[in-house]
């Protein structure tokens, strides 16, 4: 029991005490505060923009950025696809804004709808669903690993780039000892 003490005691000293107070905030981070936690309003001041965005062949296109704006809105929500190629950007509307303009971007490409709800009706989900085809080039569509290898094989060159550093930094450092 001595011991446990003596390395707390160790551990707790000046020099280590921002290591600790790192490694406790981190398991805090981690373990406690890792629920997502976000706000949203009541679903009579929500209108979500969902969909859907391919390729030409039917698959779905992950990461694509979407761009939501309503004409009410002084800034706009950027959404990105899923592993599906699903979205959904979310827009705080009130009840005056409906009929008003939404306008959705995805690869250059623009629709324009309108916030179709009933303001009088506060329990339906408000939402519009605008779906996205992007044409990708026959070469991309020939081998869909190709992301896959070129993740991994710029991997390995920073591993490899990292370790060559990290010898030549200490043989520097041991030829400066001496």
């Amino acid at each position: 029991m001595q011991d446990v003490w003596s390395i707390m005691g160790r551990l707790l000293c000046a020099k280590y005490l921002a290591c600790v107070v790192g490694l406790v905030f981190g398991a805090l981070g981690v373990f406690v505060y890792s629920v997502e936690v976000f706000a949203t309003h009541e679903n009579d001041h929500r209108f979500f923009v969902e969909g859907h965005i391919t390729d030409s062949n039917g698959h779905g296109i992950s990461n694509a950025k979407v761009f939501v704006r309503a004409e009410v809105l002084e800034s706009g929500v950027t959404a990105f696809s899923d592993q599906s190629g699903a979205y959904s950007a979310l827009l705080h509307l009130h009840d005056v804004d409906a009929g008003k303009a939404i306008t959705v971007v995805a690869f250059g490409m623009t629709e324009h709808i309108t916030a179709d709800f009933d303001p009088q009706d506060k329990e339906t989900e408000r939402k519009a669903i605008v779906n996205f085809v992007h044409a990708v080039s026959s070469a991309k569509d020939s081998n869909p690993a190709f992301a896959s290898r070129a993740y991994l094989i710029w991997g390995i060159v920073v591993l490899v780039i990292g370790i060559l550093f990290g010898v030549v930094s200490r043989k520097l450092a041991r030829r400066r000892k001496t």
